[in-house]
């Protein structure tokens, strides 16, 4: 619950977290050389009727998490553009652009209404003008249809081609107000027999999950962290999206429109739900605020829920009629699906079924129903501690025998559209304790975004970049002579393993019905030194290799980018620490506690650790973590240190910069501008 004053008056509240809305505070605003005062309120108690209302995995942060903007508009002005396609093929496209004008003056207006589709080069590919009529303290509602454009370029996740709508009202060829929307032209469907199909063609739906949190940040991530984690996702090959459990940031959905990342938005109707009038209340208006904000995307191509709901046949039947009924009337051009509905009633209502992959279940419900559309919303094959091996319940590769085993699964089954990882990073749970003490393990990679073997994996199966991976590390104290399992992960023909220079065979790609691309496996002889796989892509040789560590010598810092902006909020460099021997080679079992320290223009972001406190110190994971530093206003080289007892001290640089202004560190002079 947020409540909101403007200079001492009560604006008004809104209820429910991870939707967006507004208020107009045009008659509280102060106009003048006086200072206006926001105060905002929030409230994070638990409240039976504001989702979510159960404890789960997920942290509950409270405050202000995203964005906040104030609008200034004339008297007459847009408040609402959206399109639809009502038809989309290869050769033409059908585009209705529709927009509410309001006027808030007692004069009625005599406007013009204009809607251009630009495409990326900024041509004008498509126009239509009209005059609307607006009484006085009125809103007017405008649909105009653009003529079909030919040839249109579509919007795929292969090809995630983005026109513009630009939306103009004027009065007396004054122009009064101009909205800009991302337009893609797109059509899909899901079939019970093929699974999705998107402009026509079959596409397996390759997805996973995320939760809004990054270590030091808790849910407050800058814009530029989202849309690192979704070039992240779309790297590791995945073409589908579940916004698990609720509405994400407008910069993710603007990232999946750009990556060609198809979107599951879904609320956090799950688990626990209230059989009272106001949590359905909020509920439907969550439903609009979420799709109000998001219908504009071409990415999202499904509504949801949390799901899993844990409540009498009625009640749970009853909370998901009011949404859905809610998701159709605003917008029937999406499908409606639930992960896993335990109600055969919900289950009819849903155009898609969410399963929770328990194979002789599913495979039961489709030879009962076989009308019905399935896709696998939620899998959760293992928890995965980064670095640890062995084949126990929480190491790696027992996890990536566990993942291989259920994308084979999937991938046998056409009638399923596609399956949701979950989940892509591990991510803060104050109930969990499997590795790391409030951390819960499923993820793809850690906590810091630092993949696991798993994340390449899926990028082998799912993506077409060159990957070659060999799993685990080469660091085997006292196991000379014993036999050692070696996995690469690889989307190429041939690979070929060499240990200390001595070719230990190529292996070509495997046949196996269930993996586009099955993992290579040799069984090698311990022996210290380097193991290194080689593969070629379009003739050019790729190599990954490990190499036998000795005890930790020193730290090695990385950034992930020379430079910064200067009082950019968003810009943020991440410096990645990593704990090597005297030679350099990572040491796979360091787990020093690593304090950091930064001079100059540059801010580091504390963090929480277990058996330290909140601030710069935390352990090392498997020999590596990871630290942010955002800029501050000064410029110049902000110089990060890593400091542990016994090691020789990790040092990195990072540019502070702003355009025009001198080196603030730099005291000689001619000093270096940038």
């Amino acid at each position: 619950v947020s409540e909101f004053w403007l200079n001492g008056r009560r604006v008004g509240e809104h209820k429910g977290g991870y939707t967006s809305f507004e208020f107009d505070v045009t008659e509280f605003v102060t106009f003048g050389p006086q200072a206006n005062a926001l105060t905002v309120k929030v409230d994070n108690l638990y409240n039976p009727d504001i989702s979510p209302t159960v404890k789960t995995d997920v942290t509950f942060y409270g405050g202000i998490y995203r964005d906040v903007w104030l609008r200034v508009s004339e008297p007459v002005y847009l408040s609402t553009v959206y399109w639809t396609t009502p038809r989309v093929s290869e050769q033409s496209a059908e585009v209705a652009v529709h927009a509410t004008v309001t006027n808030t003056t007692s004069q009625s207006k005599s406007l013009s209404l204009t809607h251009e589709v630009i495409d990326p080069a900024g041509k004008l590919v498509g126009t239509v003008t009209s005059s609307v009529a607006v009484s006085g303290h009125a809103s007017r509602d405008v649909t105009q249809e653009i003529a079909p454009l030919n040839n249109p370029q579509l919007w795929s996740p292969d090809y995630p081609y983005l026109y513009r709508i630009r939306t103009s009202l004027g009065e007396a060829k004054q122009p009064i107000d101009s909205i800009e929307i991302p337009l893609g032209l797109r059509w899909f469907r899901f079939d019970a027999q093929q699974g999705f199909l998107l402009n026509g063609k079959r596409l397996q739906l390759q997805g996973t999950t995320w939760f809004q949190s990054y270590p030091g940040m808790g849910n407050a991530l800058p814009n530029s962290r989202h849309v690192k984690d979704m070039e992240i996702i779309r790297d590791m090959g995945a073409n589908f999206f579940r916004t698990s459990h609720y509405p994400h940031d407008p910069a993710v959905m603007e990232a999946c429109d750009r990556l060609g990342i198809l979107v599951l938005e879904e609320l956090f109707i799950g688990e626990e739900v209230a059989d009272t009038p106001e949590y359905l209340t909020i509920q439907a208006k969550s439903a609009e605020e979420m799709i109000v904000r998001d219908r504009n995307h071409p990415c999202v191509i499904m509504y949801g829920f949390c799901g899993e709901i844990d409540a009498p046949d009625d009640v749970a039947t009853r909370v998901v009629t009011t949404v859905v009924r809610k998701y159709r009337q605003l917008d029937p051009t999406r499908i409606v699906t639930m992960h896993d509905p335990r109600v055969e009633a919900i289950k009819e209502m849903v155009d898609v079924v969410g399963l929770y992959s328990t194979w002789e279940d599913d495979d039961r419900d489709h030879r009962l129903h076989p009308e019905r559309k399935y896709m696998i919303e939620e899998y959760t094959a293992a928890g995965m501690g980064r670095g640890i091996y062995g084949m126990g319940p929480e190491s790696e590769d027992l996890g990536c025998v566990l993942h291989e085993e259920f994308l084979t699964q999937v991938n046998l089954r056409p009638w399923i559209a596609g399956s949701t990882l979950w989940h892509q990073f591990d991510y803060d749970g104050e109930e969990y304790d499997p590795v790391i003490p409030h951390l819960v393990t499923f993820g793809m990679a850690d906590v810091w975004r630092i993949p696991k073997d798993v994340f390449y994996f899926y990028r082998s199966q799912w993506s077409s970049k060159p990957t070659l991976r060999i799993c685990g590390h080469w660091t085997w104290p006292g196991d000379v002579g014993k036999r050692k399992s070696v996995k690469v992960y690889s989307n190429a023909a041939e690979v070929e393993l060499f240990l200390n220079e001595q070719s230990l065979g190529v292996k070509k790609e495997g046949k196996n019905a269930g993996l586009l691309h099955p993992p290579r496996v040799w069984v090698v002889p311990y022996q210290a030194g380097t193991l290194k796989a080689v593969a070629h892509f379009a003739g050019e040789p790729f190599t990954d290799a490990r190499k036998t560590a000795g005890p930790p010598a020193r730290i090695v810092l990385e950034s992930d980018v020379p430079k910064v902006d200067a009082g950019d909020r968003e810009s943020l460099a991440y410096i990645t620490a990593k704990v090597v021997d005297k030679e350099g080679a990572l040491v796979p079992s360091a787990s020093n506690a690593i304090t950091f320290n930064c001079y100059g223009p540059g801010e580091l972001l504390p963090q929480t650790w277990a058996g330290h406190a909140t601030g710069f110190t935390w352990d090392a994971v498997a020999g590596m973590t990871r630290i942010a530093m955002r800029a501050t206003s000064r410029v110049g080289r902000a110089r990060i240190s890593a400091y542990c007892p016994g090691l020789a001290l990790g040092r990195a640089e990072v540019q502070v910069i702003a355009k025009g202004k001198r080196d603030e560190m730099e005291y000689s002079r001619g000093a270096t501008v940038y």
